[in-house]
């Protein structure tokens, strides 16, 4: 097997969460970024000059609009999901009305946030797709204070997180290329009395981790960059307008032929034996891939490599309500196959000196 290798740094869209406290100007930061299409499920948008999309009332239509963007929108280099705790309500909403569930509490042990976070990472999915499309992602969150206990340590201190379920925030913050805390600075003093007095206020952006907030950057940025025109510009020079990167994987459309259309005789009878032993709440989906040309191997391996089945389980057992999630999310099923098989033609046609 042959590998391709690279050196150097690369120019990709960028993946940019912000959050910080209400009125501290996240919309405002999301809209200076290079020519931005705002998603704003928390309809907070209506005092900035920006192209936006309409309010979408489910998560659904939240999924459909980020696919939109990724694949009909063209006069834009950056998709702003506005705001992300605001998203996590709705997919827990789908998540309550899928199960017939009154409340995401009504789960045992905290069952059902581990089951919207599964859900969450559609979107997530989707958005890795405008980011191979092209577009950079600005994902907008409000930020709370939550008390944080090491194990390693005596007491427990405050700290600034995103405002939203700590599974679905852990996610996130991995997902994230940058993860940027807009602050107050602020200064306390103490007079002679011994009172302590808050002073200051200037807007900050922070860019580095500390025990008392969430932050990350890979651009090289100062620990504490001012909220104003100069920092706003210093954040916008690491996200390209749409063209100027390559797009960090290549369409699903551009993909090579199936694996299938290269099978002998002997392999294809043994899909066709394994497609007639599916049980029948598998039709649509077999239907889909035979749409497609997905094979059963191609579509196990596919899952095995995003972590959604061990390796080794074959699709023949796979649950009813697994089976009618990947029939619902095929489209983005469909782009992780094509990159996966866009990889694969990429590597059996590079030729290296060795």
């Amino acid at each position: 097997m042959r590998f391709s290798m690279t050196e150097g740094q690369r120019s990709r869209p960028q993946r940019l969460v912000v959050y910080g406290s209400e009125g501290i100007g996240k919309s405002t930061l999301a809209s200076q970024m290079p020519d931005p299409v705002f998603i704003d499920v928390e309809d907070g948008t209506d005092q900035l000059n920006v192209v936006r999309l309409e309010r979408p009332g489910t998560w659904k239509m939240l999924l459909d609009e980020v696919w939109f963007v990724a694949d009909e929108v063209s006069a834009a280099s950056t998709i702003v999901i506005d705001t992300a705790d605001a998203a996590e309500k709705l997919c827990q909403t789908h998540v309550c009305q899928k199960s017939k569930k009154d409340s995401i509490e009504a789960w045992s042990y905290g069952k059902g946030y581990v089951i919207a976070k599964e859900e969450f990472r559609n979107l997530l999915d989707a958005l890795d797709h405008c980011v191979s499309k092209g577009f950079n992602v600005v994902v907008i969150c409000h930020s709370l204070m939550r008390k944080f206990e090491r194990p390693d340590e005596t007491g427990a201190y405050d700290r600034f997180e995103l405002k939203l379920n700590k599974h679905v925030s852990a996610m996130v913050k991995e997902w994230a290329d940058a993860l940027l805390f807009l602050d107050y600075e602020t200064f306390v003093s103490v007079d002679d009395a011994g009172r302590a007095k808050a002073s200051g206020g200037r807007r900050i952006i922070r860019t580095d981790h500390s025990p008392v907030w969430d932050a990350k950057n890979r651009w090289g940025l100062p620990s504490t960059v001012a909220l104003d025109a100069d920092g706003i510009a210093a954040v916008r020079s690491h996200l390209p307008v749409r063209g100027d990167a390559a797009p960090e994987a290549p369409a699903a459309q551009a993909a090579e032929p199936t694996d299938t259309a290269h099978m002998g005789v002997d392999e294809l009878s043994a899909q066709r034996a394994r497609r007639e032993a599916m049980p029948p709440y598998m039709d649509g989906l077999l239907r889909l891939m035979a749409e497609s040309n997905v094979s059963v191997e191609e579509l196990e391996a596919a899952m095995v490599a995003r972590g959604k089945r061990e390796p080794g389980r074959r699709m023949e057992t796979w649950e009813q309500p697994f089976a009618q999630w990947l029939e619902d999310q095929w489209r983005g099923v469909m782009s992780i196959i094509s990159k996966a098989r866009e990889a694969r033609a990429a590597a059996s046609d590079e030729k290296v000196p060795f």
